[in-house]
């Protein structure tokens, strides 16, 4: 039977910690407060000193993307450099807890490391010349392609390792399955498209080609802000 903690047997970091453990572990629907009780040995109750409810320990995990952020490469570097920088910081931020990437949406204008980054952001591009509008289509794209880069990333999926390779050779006995003269392209990039062997390249790859949008973007007429 599970123990009953007092506030000091039991503190909001380690709930907190043991949240992410298993939404990594399990996915972000097996994060329950019963799930957390039993594991860290107290009763539900407990919890609630701590966090007064799921919504609450959902908004507390999404509040962790986003901590110890660094970003700020210096206001001499290039415009874009620093953007890229955004852009790297928020993958890597993401990439420590895939399962929690819907958590990423709901918190960014909600703690304040989220709201660092977006100011730092919108202030980097309207600085450069983009309107208002520009500014916030370029900041939520910039969320949105750093959900989506990790969230793409080839060869992870949902399951254990086993399944997951399981799944990835299904995909690709599929694609290799393809009549050859109607579907060459797939057949030969078959791999490719599934899996990923250098990781850090293919990060880069998508991140530069963000970065080289929003370059041209500016390029092409944009009216400087007055």
């Amino acid at each position: 039977m599970a123990r009953t903690a007092t506030k000091t047997e039991l503190s909001r970091d380690a709930i907190l910690d043991r949240a992410l453990a298993v939404a990594d572990a399990e996915g972000l629907d097996a994060v329950t407060i019963r799930r957390l009780a039993q594991d860290l040995g107290v009763t539900p109750m407990a919890l609630y000193w701590h966090v007064r409810s799921k919504d609450e320990l959902l908004d507390a995990m999404g509040d962790r993307l986003y901590a110890d952020l660094s970003y700020d490469i210096g206001p001499d570097a290039p415009w874009d450099e620093r953007l890229g920088a955004v852009m790297r910081t928020l993958v890597d931020a993401l990439r420590r807890h895939p399962a929690c990437l819907e958590l990423a949406y709901r918190r960014i204008l909600a703690c304040p490391e989220g709201l660092a980054i977006t100011e730092y952001t919108l202030r980097l591009l309207r600085e450069q010349g983009f309107t208002p509008r520009q500014t916030a289509n370029l900041a939520m794209h910039a969320l949105q392609s750093a959900v989506t880069l990790v969230s793409g990333e080839p060869g992870t999926g949902q399951g254990s390792p086993e399944e997951q390779a399981a799944t990835l050779e299904q995909k690709r006995a599929a694609l290799t399955a393809l009549p050859d003269h109607q579907y060459p392209y797939l057949r030969e990039m078959a791999d490719d498209l599934l899996q990923c062997d250098d990781v850090d390249e293919y990060y880069d790859f998508n991140i530069g080609l963000f970065v080289a949008g929003a370059r041209a973007s500016l390029s092409t007429g944009v009216t400087p802000a007055r």
